[in-house]
């Protein structure tokens, strides 16, 4: 390479699939930003599941629980965490396919993420 040149990303050579995760994660912050202007959200998230038997992903889309839903969530969870999980899914899901809820495979596998949607915020009290 020349002393000095730049390179730009036109510049560089990027396989197929590379190009279709680059068009896909695209498609999906397009997506992101229009889920949240109509459910009102500052965020939404995409939970993608691994369909092994036909190497596709499964997608869905979810937003933050309401209080009356993480409220919900909390009853419900003392007496059976995971029916506490697919009840919170379900009731915060916005679109997608389904079977991510429903089936118990995808659920399993999709349920170890809802951790990172109810997370809530750090805040601080300072006394003085």
């Amino acid at each position: 390479m020349e002393k000095g040149k730049e390179i730009s990303l036109v510049d560089v050579e990027i396989s197929e699939e590379e190009k279709k995760l680059v068009e896909q994660e695209q498609k999906n912050q397009e997506k992101a930003e229009k889920l949240k202007s109509i459910h009102k959200k500052r965020k939404v998230f995409l939970i993608e599941v691994d369909d092994e038997d036909s190497g596709e992903w499964l997608s869905a889309w979810f937003k933050k629980p309401t209080l009356k839903q993480f409220s919900m969530f909390t009853t419900i969870a003392q007496k059976d965490k995971i029916q506490a999980l697919q009840t919170l899914m379900k009731n915060i899901f916005i679109e997608g396919n389904e079977e991510i809820i429903n089936d118990d495979d995808y659920f399993l596998s999709a349920m170890t993420q809802i951790e990172e949607i109810v997370n809530v915020s750090a805040s601080r009290i300072k006394k003085y």
